[in-house]
């Protein structure tokens, strides 16, 4: 159940399928679910099979198991839009790697040449990693079962019950620590305490996280002996007791990765990936 202060907000919760893992690539939905939910009542659901105009990759296939024949006849992207963004209006957005999910939404919406989603954003994997420590694992399936709550199934709609039991879990869980307020919750899953200040960041990465801009970055990664560049898409900065990172999707690797602020050697604006 939602804390008092938070349990009046119209809640998403939202799944997608895909046909790879390249966010902001070639690879496209092929599956939505999802509910608008208010204080416990279901105030809209749409779950629809997605044509992507692309086939699915093997990896894809193996995970979801559409049949390219289910995909045939089933309405595009575009048809789905308005009833998407309907639900989206005034509420909480509420996905499980929710990097993955808006990064999505968002290149589906642009190619469309719709803005992208404006609503706030709470990971359940980022709000799982601070209430329950030392878990084998942190997928959604891997939470549902030590939970004891209706399992995923890698389609949507079961992704999305799975989604909101987890979700109203770990909201039980915050009784012990003053977060009260949806801007407490949002700060909380990003490691900021309530009263806890925000830093100041360099404006490069405040102007890129509030407008969604790209930046082309130099990083000096343990994993590598030398500095290397790559341009990333920043998606929110959080602390790790007490040191500073960024999370952002990084082109070099089309994967969401977190960097060290004090390892990023240079940074720039820059519009190609």
């Amino acid at each position: 159940m939602l804390n008092p202060g938070l349990h009046d907000i119209p809640l998403v919760f939202l799944d997608l399928e895909t046909t790879g893992l390249d966010v902001f690539g070639e690879d496209r939905i092929c599956e939505v679910a999802l509910q608008r939910v208010t204080n416990g009542v279901i105030e809209a659901t749409l779950d629809s099979l997605v044509d992507p105009r692309r086939p699915l990759s093997i990896q894809s296939f193996r995970v979801n198991g559409i049949e390219p024949e289910l995909l045939a006849g089933a309405p595009i992207f575009d048809d789905l839009a308005d009833d998407i963004m309907a639900a989206l209006d005034g509420a909480v957005l509420v996905a499980h790697n929710a990097p993955f999910d808006v990064g999505f939404l968002t290149s589906e919406l642009a190619r469309i040449g719709r803005p992208p989603p404006r609503n706030p954003v709470l990971d359940t994997l980022a709000l799982a990693r601070r209430l329950l420590v030392r878990r084998r694992s942190y997928s959604l399936a891997a939470l549902a079962a030590d939970l004891a709550v209706p399992q995923p199934t890698h389609r949507a709609m079961a992704d999305v019950f799975a989604l909101r039991a987890v979700f109203e879990d770990l909201m039980g869980r915050l009784g012990p620590l003053a977060v009260a307020t949806l801007e407490q919750l949002l700060r909380y899953t990003r490691g900021f305490a309530p009263g806890e200040s925000e830093p100041l960041l360099p404006p490069l990465i405040a102007d890129a996280l509030l407008h969604g801009q790209l930046l082309r970055i130099v990083y000096a990664s343990r994993s590598s002996p030398e500095p290397t560049e790559r341009v990333i898409r920043p998606w929110e900065l959080t602390n790790e007791r007490g040191v500073l990172y960024l999370r952002a999707y990084c082109y070099l690797r089309n994967d969401l990765r977190t960097f060290a602020i004090t390892k990023i050697l240079h940074m720039e604006r820059t519009e190609q990936q």
